[in-house]
């Protein structure tokens, strides 16, 4: 993580500023385009803040007496027992013992369901390959002109803002929206698929890596331009709980939030998403419950069908705006679709009500507009809605 990080980062349990401890560090000097790019965002006053990226090390809260690690270069920043808590504490127990002296790591309760959604999602993301050919069902400039669909960005301008990315995934559409668009973007994700956004996409200095819950954010409220999440919050125990969370982080000044979750209309539009939801529902109940392992070999005999649909049908509907499927594609989709403990659905009234409640004025709904050449049909289906913050408190 580079320090610049650090003035939008808090203590996710008490909102108390951190200091960092580093351990190891090395200097990566952006971009000339790209420092200016961040100084435009938010005025350097430091040029370390850029140029220095925190290997490991901790950020410590002096106010709880705990300590949160900073391992393979990202802020980890849940507030119960994980693994990379655990295996940091492991390789840098004589570092800790000298420098972290009445600090301990946070051992709060995990939301209901949150270690399995934790344990599904990191599988299925550690385990996918990123080519540069394709993402999610379609090539890397659909996504991204999916997602300047999604964020009206015909309207809207991201140049020289902050944004937040809640849900990263491996980071495939937030490394090209920073850099399409020009602006400075931090994403979040609950598993260890940051660790992939890291591999794939650490050398750009416009996006920030963190590993966080959605139920214990480690923002300060109103700290952002544009806070999204396209398919993450109905993946939680409560959707309606996690949006009141991130609804509390753009500014209290015209700062937007955008998310999209899913709905019953997608599932039930053609007879064959019918028949998959009907697949799914009885599934996913005991498959979420699986072992990795297990949940391949169970998912195996399906993939010859995923790769059969994406390749022709698909590519019959989208044309060369749909990527080519292999394996290690199908296998990510299937785990996506049939894995996750929660996957949650709306109705766009529902959301605008959600909204409303936040206090968003002027929502623009996803249904209302047209979408662009490739756009699958899957993103209207659902419940897509931005909403402005257009009052000051």
């Amino acid at each position: 993580m580079r320090p610049r990080l650090l003035p939008w980062l808090v203590c996710p349990l008490c909102h108390h500023e951190l200091t960092p401890v580093v351990a190891v560090s090395e200097r990566r000097p952006p971009a000339e385009e790209d420092y200016h790019v961040l100084e435009a965002t938010t005025p350097i006053e430091d040029p370390n803040d850029v140029e220095i990226d925190i290997i490991s090390g901790a950020l410590t809260c002096d106010a709880c007496h705990i300590y949160y690690p900073i391992y393979n270069g990202i802020p980890r920043m849940l507030v119960y027992p994980t693994r990379v808590a655990q295996l940091h504490a492991q390789e840098n127990r004589a570092w800790l013992t000298t420098h972290l002296a009445g600090f301990d790591l946070p051992q709060q309760i995990p939301p209901p369901g949150e270690q399995e959604v934790l344990r599904n999602f990191s599988t299925e993301w550690t385990g996918y390959k990123w080519t540069g050919v394709s993402y999610w069902s379609l090539t890397p400039d659909t996504v991204l002109r999916c997602k300047r669909y999604e964020l009206g960005l015909g309207r809207h301008d991201l140049q020289h803002r902050l944004v937040l990315e809640v849900g990263i995934g491996i980071g495939g559409t937030a490394d090209a929206l920073s850099r399409a668009e020009s602006c400075e973007l931090v994403g979040i994700d609950l598993g260890y698929a940051v660790d992939q956004a890291r591999h794939y996409f650490g050398q750009n200095p416009l996006l920030h890596l963190v590993q966080a819950s959605v139920f214990a954010l480690p923002f300060r409220p109103g700290s952002f331009d544009v806070v999204y999440s396209h398919g993450v919050l109905h993946h939680t125990y409560s959707t309606r709980a996690a949006f009141t969370q991130i609804a509390q982080l753009p500014k209290q000044a015209n700062g937007m939030l955008y998310v999209w979750v899913y709905s019953h209309d997608q599932e039930h539009a053609t007879p064959l998403r019918r028949v998959l939801m009907g697949i799914e529902s009885g599934v996913r109940p005991v498959l979420s419950r699986l072992p990795g392992f297990w949940q391949t070999l169970f998912l195996a005999p399906a993939l010859p069908f995923y790769v059969l649909y994406q390749n022709f049908y698909r590519r019959v509907q989208l044309g060369a705006h749909a990527a080519r499927y292999g394996w290690n594609e199908a296998l990510q989709a299937a785990r996506d679709r049939l894995t996750p403990p929660f996957a949650h659905r709306h109705t766009y009234e529902e959301v605008i009500e959600w909204f409303q409640a936040a206090m968003y004025q002027d929502l623009e709904l996803l249904r209302d507009e047209q979408p662009p050449e490739g756009v699958p049909d899957t993103f209207p289906l659902n419940v897509g809605v931005r909403g402005f913050r257009r009052h000051s408190e």
